[in-house]
């Protein structure tokens, strides 16, 4: 397997040391309560296939209820998992734990599993999974779908909110979290966490959106047009991003700019080893039909050619703690 691209960004790492890895169990650690955001509020326009993508203002901003919506779980598995799809997703998958060194003796930890489509692929490759998420709904499908993917011996569970883990320092040495920290307006505070987690000589993989992807320069060209611009997107530290609604639900959606997330993450210790592509464009989200099939088979193509992250809409990043 070829490795990612060489990252264009990095800083000096230091010694590897420590391999203390903290099993996961099974029991069920309480969530944290709904947080007040002290930032101002929001109003804007998107636009996406099958969802109200709508603005609002929002003075208290708790996103439990879009993830523990059954619906959220049906638009999600409408979304991402077409059957097209899913051959990236176990070619990704596979190569991000070949990117991380992964070693069969240590359970990565999956954070932010949602219904466990990924943990699936982590267990089916032959290692221990311990998958956290904040919602039950999210839990609770994923445990049905370990069960029948029959891998269930192989992950535990437990609910948890990124931006308050209760694992100890060092705890693993291999985390991974796939298209979630884009979700968490407190996106630092869930870094603070996992960076907390991964023992010094250890993995972080993310998967992320890309701020400046080909996706987005089209979308700003058609408001641009349209006379809709994103009139109040926030900038934040690793990006800009807009609250929205999810059938009625409320949601956070961050576009991550990768050098501020690699900037980020070395002010906590890390190194970038590898940056790839993931999918080239989300716009098949939107459409449906010969021309969603279409973009499927281009982010196919796109991923197995490997070519430059820079403006495609998803990557993978893998970083090292130094130690």
């Amino acid at each position: 397997m070829r490795a990612g691209r060489s990252p264009t960004y990095a800083v000096s790492m230091g010694s590897a040391s420590g391999r203390s890895t903290a099993e996961c169990r099974s029991t069920t650690s309480s969530i944290v309560g709904p947080k007040r955001l002290r930032r101002p509020t929001i109003n804007a326009t998107f636009f996406g296939r099958g969802v109200s993508w709508c603005y609002a203002s929002w003075e208290t901003c708790s996103m439990k209820e879009v993830f523990e919506a059954e619906s959220t779980v049906e638009q999600w598995d409408a979304d991402y998992y077409h059957p097209i799809a899913l051959s990236l997703y176990d070619k990704a998958i596979a190569d991000m734990l070949e990117l991380m060194e992964v070693d069969s003796k240590t359970t990565v930890l999956d954070a932010g599993c949602g219904p466990g489509v990924h943990t699936i692929r982590v267990a089916r490759n032959g290692f221990r999974v311990c998958a956290i998420d904040i919602s039950e709904t999210m839990l609770a499908h994923a445990r049905r779908r370990v069960e029948a993917a029959g891998v269930a011996d192989k992950v535990t569970f437990r609910q948890q909110d990124l931006t308050a883990l209760d694992f100890p320092d060092n705890s693993f040495r291999f985390v991974f979290s796939w298209g979630v920290l884009i979700h968490i307006p407190d996106a630092e505070m869930a870094l603070d966490e996992l960076s907390r987690i991964v023992e010094p000589g250890g993995s972080l993989a993310l998967y992320l959106n890309n701020k400046f992807s080909l996706d987005n320069r089209i979308e700003s060209l058609a408001r641009f047009l349209l006379r809709k611009p994103l009139t109040d997107l926030r900038q934040v530290p690793l990006g800009d991003g807009c609250w929205y609604r999810m059938d009625g639900q409320k949601l956070w959606v961050c576009r991550i700019d990768p050098r501020a997330l690699v900037e980020q993450l070395t002010k906590r210790g890390f190194r970038l080893k590898h940056h790839r592509i993931g999918e080239f464009s989300d716009l098949q989200r939107r459409l449906t039909g010969l021309s969603r099939r279409f973009l499927l088979h281009l982010n196919n193509a796109a991923y197995r050619l490997d070519l430059s992250p820079r403006f495609a809409s998803g990557g993978l990043f893998v970083f090292e703690k130094c130690g």
